[in-house]
């Protein structure tokens, strides 16, 4: 491993690492509670019928994902580069009694310590498209991999007040990359996600838009960051933002894109 590769690698579990502790609070706010709801009702609709089939939440972190899918009977392999991120995963599960369905290690998910093969489903929501062979390595021929990924025409938007030069320059394809959160992603369209999953022997079953809806539905920002809300305003936001999610027309304008595709 090179200098240079290793020190990033240490910087970014350091930067997880002093965020486990407080990660699922935003969770517990309106915000982030209606964009679980919307990640987890687009997931079930390709979850394996089978409940032996093996898992993959890859860059699963403190176990959002990993934590219902075991409770449904599925067997999960829980990997995260943070070692105190899988360790507030741990004590989540071990408190349900779910710790014995679930396999946890700490690696680089763009290294994966896994043979070909291994999973009927592989996850990995962490925005790192350069992850995206690896997960199609460890995941079986007809099974399904979703990634979620970094939206170009949204970066374009939410970078062009700080510095619209580059803002131009990232919409209009001339550069592929944005920081986020203080790291790089490679952002891409939602054709752009699609020729890359087929380019990699994907068959692409859906591509939807994630997170970014509070803003644009002008939901205020006492009522996002809140952690009591209306039930019944709740369960609009997130059919709203669910239904604006399977829009073709609009999937530009979210914050990323969540692709779910078919290992040929």
């Amino acid at each position: 491993m090179s200098q240079n590769k290793s020190r990033d690698i240490e910087a970014l579990r350091a930067k997880w690492d002093q965020r486990a502790a407080r990660y699922d609070e935003y969770y517990e706010r309106f915000k982030g509670a209606v964009e679980h709801c919307v990640d987890w009702e687009l997931l079930k609709r390709h979850l394996p019928p089978n409940r032996e089939a093996r898992m993959l939440d890859a860059a699963g972190g403190t176990g959002r994902i990993t934590l219902p899918l075991a409770k449904m009977g599925y067997s999960v392999t829980l990997c995260d580069i943070s070692p105190r991120m899988l360790e507030v995963a741990r004590q989540k599960l071990l408190r349900e009694g779910f710790l014995d369905r679930v396999q946890i290690s700490q690696c680089d998910i763009r290294e994966l310590p896994y043979p070909d093969e291994s999973f009927d489903c592989a996850l990995c929501w962490n925005g790192m498209l350069e992850a995206a062979s690896e997960l199609i390595r460890v995941t079986k021929k007809g099974g399904t991999v979703s990634m979620i990924l970094v939206n170009r025409c949204r970066g374009a938007i939410d970078l062009f007040a700080e510095d619209p030069v580059s803002a131009l320059e990232l919409v209009g394809s001339r550069s592929d990359y944005i920081y986020y959160g203080g790291e790089r992603y490679r952002a891409v369209s939602p054709d752009e996600a699609r020729r890359l999953f087929e380019a990699e022997g994907i068959r692409v079953l859906g591509t939807y838009a994630a997170c970014g809806w509070m803003n644009v539905l002008a939901v205020p920002k006492e009522i996002q960051e809140s952690r009591d809300w209306d039930k019944e305003f709740f369960a609009q936001a997130t059919e709203m933002s669910l239904r604006l999610a399977e829009e073709a027309c609009v999937q530009g304008m979210s914050q990323h894109l969540v692709v779910y595709g078919a290992r040929t």
